[in-house]
């Protein structure tokens, strides 16, 4: 999924991890030290509102997250 079609799906969590994806395949192709800094400055913000938002998996109830385990759901 691209980083359009994640925003695209209007789910914030989604877009926030294809926006650290997409930071993080940036950083790995700089070379200058000013971008990956300026860039993992972001990558870190990214990360932390993607740790503040509540866990889908603690939300559900035991019997939901072992069926999304197996692959059953």
């Amino acid at each position: 999924m691209t980083l359009l079609e994640a925003v695209r799906t209007g789910d914030r969590r989604t877009a926030l991890v294809a926006l650290r994806d997409a930071v993080a395949e940036t950083i790995d192709a700089k070379d200058s030290a000013r971008d990956i800094a300026a860039l993992s400055k972001r990558l870190m913000e990214v990360m932390a509102e993607i740790d503040a938002l509540p866990d889908p998996e603690a939300e559900a109830s035991p019997l939901d997250a072992a069926k999304r385990k197996r692959g059953g759901a």
